[in-house]
């Protein structure tokens, strides 16, 4: 398996998809459920800017829109490319406590 190293600062030598095949849809299914489906890439890319976010740019109500891509408008936010039909993806960062607190007895 090949290994990726994930840079957690953004610089030039942080490395690009050139393929452009990072690519994802958002999907908001019954019953409350939502499905983010990615690619090989789309998955690495998304990874490597979560990891990023939360190394560098945490911080309690910050967050980040990953609009679908348009012609006109092509949306790489996140580490990959939302597809056209995808509905929009909000990523945003909270202070929690450990899941036991809210979990009811």
């Amino acid at each position: 398996m090949d290994s990726v190293v994930v840079n957690l600062n953004i610089d030039e030598d942080t490395p690009e998809f050139t393929n452009k095949d990072n690519v994802g849809q958002v999907e908001i299914l019954r019953n409350n459920r939502v499905m983010i489906t990615l690619s090989k890439n789309g998955l690495i890319g998304f990874a490597q800017e979560l990891l990023r976010l939360a190394h560098n740019d945490f911080t309690n109500g910050y967050h980040i829109h990953v609009d679908p891509s348009e012609k006109g408008y092509v949306s790489q936010t996140m580490g990959f490319f939302s597809m056209p039909n995808s509905a929009e993806l909000i990523i945003s960062c909270g202070d929690f406590g450990p899941i036991d607190s809210y979990l009811k007895e």
